[in-house]
């Protein structure tokens, strides 16, 4: 057994090499970092300075993404898991199909579940009726789709998601103000995340049985045995194959901390995971469950964000100014707020002895001071009082910038106050009648076409 396992820790250690060397590898790294680099911009946009370093970023998500990928890759060996006979070539299209409906869509979960089902309809409604139609080269190789391995490779690879969303979902976070449909001004953090998974896959083929060459693993294993037809005296072989993906991870946290939303979701996801995976092996020993699974991969992961989203907007907003003091969402590392003693959640009551009322009393009082600013607030029920140096800013203050954000009709002057604000380290929660907000748009390719018929029409 211990040699077993070494050999397994010595394939999975040459093939995720192999990944890492390839070009591929390092395309997939240039897109995360174009991803990171988008929230950059709309941070530079709103406050005048990128608040989460791009390069940071990119950094921590690909030793994320390779420790996730490695953990992925056992459970894919464990499972035996083959990519021969899932269909990716059907997948694919029908995710980037699904991505011009809404770009949530573009997930396996979704795309999985459609080709599944389109193989399970194929396979006992149309082909016993129409069997030429199964000769057919387009139709051929999706009759002969492992539907179990399909259904595990989507549980798995969600229940990899979840774990990233818990560990790393809530770092980096970007908060911005939104206006609410009645009209209120609130804060809201949006969670961005993305990782490139390099992972070790195996692909079954069939050989004679005098050419077998390699591990020879248990009598029990593989637990996704391939539907493969075997002549006398052929037998399995797996290879192992270097193979990338990329996961991504977005939300809003209006009600409740980034921490708190992101472990929800991870909990909610992790769930739905668990139970695909348990029906996909389930469906390997009783194939009537088969379409129990196929239909739990789209509707369960749809279930998963209509509870999160329904729990996250049952709730009163978290991040706003109540009136008798103003919070702060946001404080940022190594800032001048940060070094005269400041938090995330702390409550601001006073500033050089003036009440702030909302998060411009705040600001303007900040601006008119001169070096030193006498900050009264409580933290946790506990008053504090700090003195914060306005020399302490780091880099100088953005001017003021054309922002893209829908903007209250006020004097041009406001907008530069958040920038300064940001220099100083300072992103406090807005209220109700917080001049600059962003509006929540409804993101997705099929709104983007009708936007484009309708504007051509005039």
């Amino acid at each position: 057994m211990s040699m077993l396992l070494l050999e397994l820790a010595r394939i999975l250690a040459g093939t995720l090499t192999r990944v890492l060397l390839v070009p591929i590898f390092w395309l997939v790294i240039l897109l995360v970092y174009l991803q990171y680099r988008r929230v950059a911009g709309m941070e530079r946009k709103f406050f005048g300075r990128t608040l989460n370093p791009v390069g940071q970023q990119v950094a921590v998500s690909t030793a994320w993404g390779i420790l996730a990928g490695l953990l992925a890759s056992i459970f894919m060996l464990l499972l035996g898991l083959s990519l021969s006979q899932i269909g990716l070539l059907y997948i694919w299209p029908v995710a980037l199909l699904l991505l011009l409906i809404h770009p949530r869509f573009l997930c396996f979960s979704y795309a999985g579940g459609i080709v599944a089902f389109a193989a399970m309809v194929l396979r006992h409604a149309v082909i016993p009726f129409f069997p030429l139609l199964g000769e057919q080269s387009l139709i051929a190789p999706l009759l002969e789709i492992h539907i179990p391995a399909l259904l595990a490779l989507v549980g798995l690879l969600h229940l990899i998601e979840s774990l990233l969303i818990y560990l790393s979902g809530h770092r980096g976070c970007t908060p911005l103000y939104f206006k609410l449909a009645d009209g209120e001004v609130v804060g809201a953090f949006s969670l961005q995340k993305f990782w490139p998974i390099p992972l070790v896959a195996l692909l079954a083929t069939v050989v004679l049985e005098s050419e077998i060459q390699g591990v020879t693993m248990p009598d029990w294993w593989p637990l996704l045995k391939p539907t493969l037809e075997l002549d006398p005296g052929q037998s399995l072989q797996y290879i192992a194959l270097p193979v990338l993906a990329a996961l991504g991870y977005s939300d809003l946290a209006f009600s409740s901390s980034p921490r708190v939303k992101s472990a929800s979701t991870a909990a909610y996801l992790s769930l739905y995971s668990i139970v695909l995976l348990g029906l996909a092996l389930a469906a390997e020993l009783w194939p009537w469950l088969t379409l129990a699974g196929v239909l739990f991969a789209p509707l369960g992961h749809e279930a998963v964000i209509h509870c999160g989203n329904r729990k996250e907007r049952s709730r009163d907003p978290f991040y706003r100014s109540a009136g008798g003091a103003v919070p702060l969402m946001m404080v940022l590392p190594r800032s001048a707020a940060a070094r005269g003693g400041l938090q995330s959640g702390d409550l601001i009551h006073r500033v050089n002895d003036t009440p702030v009322h909302s998060d411009l009393d705040l600001l303007w009082a900040i601006e008119q001071s001169y070096f030193m600013v006498l900050i009264e607030g409580s933290r946790e029920g506990s008053p504090f009082s700090i003195i914060m140096n306005k020399r302490h800013a780091a880099g100088e203050e953005a001017a003021a910038a054309r922002l893209p954000w829908e903007r209250a009709p006020v004097s041009t002057a406001v907008a530069p106050l958040w920038h300064r604000g940001a220099a100083l380290g300072l992103i406090p929660a807005p209220s109700r009648h917080t001049p600059l907000y962003a509006r929540e748009r409804t993101a997705g390719g099929l709104n983007l076409l009708q936007r484009l018929r309708g504007h051509r029409k005039k």
